[in-house]
């Protein structure tokens, strides 16, 4: 636990330049939001330079683990002979990402909670609605954001596999094994089949202060990406410990 737990702290250390960048970032975004929010005359419309900010952290944690990898690329060699499986020293870097983006978001959303309370009489209405759909789209940032950074897990991994194995030719099917699952998901996710294993669990959200359709989800929905994080982990792992040469 304590190898694990100094392996953490490494993983920070090569990101944390990333991260506190990014938290000035969402510094700069509120104040942004202060002043439109003085100068707009729709309330919620003063709100958009922080909804655009919380929407682009999808991409936070893949840019945490790229930029990560990225840095210790020039030690591979001493990376591939770490005592360690390399599932353990992929998942420091997945749980620093995910340490990271939930910071990221809790001060957007702590930050705007403190915007909203001068303003609370003009959104009274809409109240309860705002805090659960916040909730919700808190859950499936962070959920597509992971999803998004196992799949450069799988790339880098490939890659490193790949450039050994056939050189300059590796980025074509790099390229491929990118495009081709996606299409091959896109496909599988238009039969029935697909809506077979998926459409169990239904969980129904209602909105009704926004003037919109419920938004309806499923429970099956949720263990197919779980499934796919926890693939695409585990195959990145293998290949670093079985495929990739020093």
């Amino acid at each position: 636990m304590r190898a694990w737990v100094a392996l953490f702290k490494k993983d920070f250390k090569l990101t944390r330049t990333v991260f506190f960048v990014g938290l000035v970032i969402n510094l700069l975004i509120v104040m942004l939001t202060l002043y439109t929010g003085m100068k707009a005359d729709h309330t919620l419309l003063s709100f958009l330079p922080v909804i655009i900010a919380v929407v682009f952290h999808v991409l936070y944690v893949p840019i945490i683990i790229f930029i990560s990898l990225k840095t210790e690329a020039n030690q591979l060699h001493l990376w591939l002979q770490n005592p360690g499986p390399a599932s353990t020293l992929l998942i420091s870097k997945l749980v620093n990402g995910l340490v990271m983006i939930v910071i990221s978001l809790l001060m957007l959303y702590v930050m705007t909670g403190l915007l909203i309370v001068p303003k609370f009489n003009l959104i009274e209405a809409y109240w309860t609605d705002t805090w659960v759909s916040g909730i919700l789209i808190f859950f499936h940032i962070i959920m597509i954001s992971i999803i998004i950074g196992v799949w450069v897990f799988f790339v880098w991994s490939l890659y490193h596999f790949l450039k050994f194995a056939i050189g300059r030719w590796s980025w074509l099917v790099i390229i491929g094994a990118v495009i081709i699952p996606i299409w091959i998901t896109t496909l599988f996710e238009s039969t029935k089949l697909y809506s077979f294993l998926i459409k169990w669990g239904s969980i129904t959200y209602d909105f009704p202060s926004f003037s919109m359709q419920p938004i309806q989800t499923y429970a099956g929905e949720y263990l197919y990406n779980f499934i796919i994080i926890i693939g695409l982990f585990f195959l990145s792992a293998w290949i670093v410990d079985n495929k990739v040469e020093v």
